[in-house]
Formats: C-alpha cells, sequence, structure tokens
C-alpha cells in the first residue's frame, strides 16, 4: 500500500491559517495590566495639639499608684432575727395611738391598749372557774373528815373527790387561755397592754387608733436595738479582695468595729445599679438600726483621678495625658468611683500631666480628627 503524503501547496496552506490564527488570538486578549500597589493605611489619631484647644483645660500630676482603702458610705441593719411582728393575742379594740415608728423604746415600753371583750370574758370564766374549785375542795375536805370518822357513805367522798379534779381542770384551763395571750390571771382585766418585747424601735404600724382587729392579727414590726449588720452598696467593679470571711473595718462618729463580710451580693440593684455586701460587726457596743457608718473597703491598686479625666471613646476608656505640645489618649482600666474620684486600675506614669477639666473638649476634637475631619 502507498503512503499518503500532501501536497505541498496544501501544506502551505495550513501553515498561513495557522499564522492568521495566532494573530487574531494576539489581538482579542489585550496585555495584561501589573498589579496595583495598595496604599499604606495611616495609623490611628490618638494625640491632639494643644493648641487646638484655646481654654478650658487644666491638668494635675499623676500619683503614685498604691494599693487603696476607701471609706464608702453605709447603714446599721438588724438581721432577720433581731426583728419580730407585732400581732394581737386576743381580738379588740385599739384604744391608744401607737407609739410612734422609729423611736427608740425600752424593753417592756408601752406600744398599744387594746380593750377586749374576748380577754373580759376570759377573766370571767376564770373566776368563775376558780369559785368553782374553792367549793369543790371544800366539799370534798368535808366528805373527808366524814369518811374518817365512819360517818359518811363511800359514794359521796367518790363523787367530792371527781368533782374537785373536775373544777381544778377547768380552772387551769382558763388559766392557760388567759397566759396564752400574754396576760396573767390576776392582771387581766378587759384592756391589754402590748409592751416592747425588748430594746428596739417599731419600723411600721398596720394599725391605727379606733380600728377593731381579730386574734393573731398583724399589727406591725418590730426590729430589736442592737443592729448586728451593717450594709455597703458598692459600685462595679466588685473588690476583688473581699471574699465570704474577709475582714475590714467600720465606723461611724464615735465608734469602731470589726467587720466581717457575710454576705455576697447575687446580682446587681436594677435601680442603683450597685452591688449590696453585708458585714457582721463586733467589737463596740452595737449601734441602733438605720445609724449611718462608713466601711473601708479595699478597692484595688492604681491611682484615684477626677472622674472628669476619664472619657470614653469608641468604647474604650482612657485619660489624656500631656506629651509636649500634644495632649495623648491613653487607654486604662476603670475601676470604681469614689465621690467625685475614680480609680484608675493600670499603671499611669507618677508624676505626668493628666488633663482633668476640659477633658471632653479633647475627646470631641479627637473623634473628629479620626473621622478625617482635620484640624480646624
Amino acid at each position: 500500500m502507498t503512503a499518503f503524503r500532501p501536497h505541498p501547496s496544501a501544506l502551505s496552506l495550513l501553515l498561513a491559517a495557522g499564522v492568521l490564527l495566532g494573530l487574531q488570538a494576539c489581538k482579542s486578549s489585550p496585555p495584561a495590566e501589573p498589579p496595583k500597589a495598595q496604599a499604606p493605611q495611616a495609623p490611628e489619631v490618638d494625640a491632639v495639639p494643644l493648641k487646638a484647644i484655646q481654654e478650658g483645660l487644666r491638668t494635675q500630676e499623676v500619683p503614685a499608684a498604691s494599693t487603696l482603702q476607701v471609706w464608702f458610705p453605709a447603714e446599721a441593719a438588724g438581721d432577720e432575727s433581731a426583728r419580730a411582728l407585732l400581732t394581737a393575742p386576743v381580738s379588740g379594740i385599739i384604744a391608744s395611738a401607737p407609739a410612734a415608728p422609729g423611736r427608740p423604746l425600752a424593753k417592756g415600753a408601752v406600744l398599744l391598749t387594746l380593750r377586749s371583750p374576748e380577754l373580759a370574758e376570759l377573766k370571767s370564766r376564770w373566776l368563775s372557774a376558780q369559785a368553782r374549785l374553792k367549793r369543790a375542795q371544800a366539799d370534798l375536805a368535808r366528805e373527808q373528815r366524814l369518811a374518817a370518822a365512819q360517818a359518811g357513805a363511800r359514794r359521796d367522798l367518790e363523787s367530792a373527790e371527781a368533782e374537785q379534779a373536775s373544777a381544778s381542770a377547768e380552772a387551769e384551763s382558763a388559766r392557760i387561755s388567759l397566759q396564752a395571750r400574754g396576760v396573767t390571771p390576776d392582771q387581766a382585766d378587759g384592756t391589754l397592754i402590748l409592751r416592747a418585747p425588748s430594746a428596739g424601735t417599731v419600723s411600721a404600724w398596720k394599725a391605727q387608733l379606733g380600728q377593731g382587729v381579730a386574734m393573731n392579727e398583724e399589727l406591725g414590726a418590730f426590729q430589736a436595738a442592737s443592729a448586728s449588720l451593717a450594709l455597703v452598696e458598692l459600685p462595679p467593679p466588685a473588690p476583688g479582695a473581699w471574699k465570704l470571711g474577709s475582714r475590714t473595718t467600720v465606723r461611724d462618729e464615735a465608734r469602731t468595729w470589726h467587720g466581717e463580710v457575710v454576705g455576697l451580693p447575687s446580682s446587681m440593684g436594677d435601680t442603683t445599679h450597685r452591688m449590696t455586701y453585708r458585714l457582721r460587726l463586733s467589737g463596740a457596743p452595737l449601734p441602733l438600726p438605720g445609724t449611718p457608718l462608713e466601711v473601708q473597703v479595699p478597692v484595688g491598686h492604681g491611682v484615684l483621678l477626677p472622674s472628669s479625666a476619664l472619657q470614653q471613646i469608641d468604647g474604650v476608656w482612657g485619660v489624656f495625658l500631656v506629651d509636649g505640645d500634644l495632649a495623648r489618649f491613653r487607654p486604662v482600666k476603670r475601676g470604681p468611683d469614689v465621690a467625685r474620684d475614680t480609680l484608675v486600675l493600670d499603671a499611669l506614669p507618677a508624676g505626668a500631666r493628666v488633663v482633668t477639666d476640659g477633658a471632653y473638649l479633647l475627646k470631641s476634637k479627637l473623634m473628629r480628627l479620626r473621622s478625617g475631619g482635620g484640624d480646624e
């Protein structure tokens, strides 16, 4: 078989077509552009020229950092065992104005007077039981004398013994009924005097003069005079050094107590946004409930600066430190507020100048600079 061989003229045509196709492809594909160089990002602005703020700035020197103990206001309070409900032992009508709430009272002081027909009925029942018992005792004594002389019937003696036992039980029941209502039979009449169970104060009344009350009805609340607790409300963050059993000092204008942490806050108050700690007092004689106190709180290691010095920018708290002709923003960790000051927990350079009054002007200017507003 003879091999196929293309004609020379056909081969020339194929080569020409290939060249034309290559030229067409070069025309349809534009040359690749070199990669563009990305512009460098400008560093974040953290300083403001002091000359940008003409007036209103005031600075102070940063003190050396230390472990701070700050006095916070507190209040003396009695624990649950020092509180008592005042109830009506018998039904009746309140016949005297209740003692003023909050006024210091001695143990046994009159709180209110209650006129009670029920109490009068109980006293009458006790008197009747006493009369019956006396008669039964006399009858039994007579029957015992007759029996000893063999002049009386055995049945009469047994009847007298049963009557004396019944009368004795009735008299005892009447006595217990009176004592259960807080009065002794000899002193009972139609009037009941409600007295203070201990030295203290009435914290609140639910009863008023002329009101009729039922037995066991709540009349008010009583607070014993000894306030064994101090309640202190602290702003966040919580003092890290305070745990159950931690000890500190509590004081008023004249006395000082040892305070032991016995209650930690479970949550922050909805209205006060503060955390309440309970401290058990010991040492000096205990104060009255409601007495203003002060508690020494370890707030942390750092420095106290005027609260006006701290500014928040983009969610970050910081201060402006003077750096030559600039006021440079320095982020810090903010601690609790103490009166008009704020604890800064970071180690700021001691001796540096920090802007206090007018720091908000620097904040406004810095935010404009960061947004591209430029220096005006």
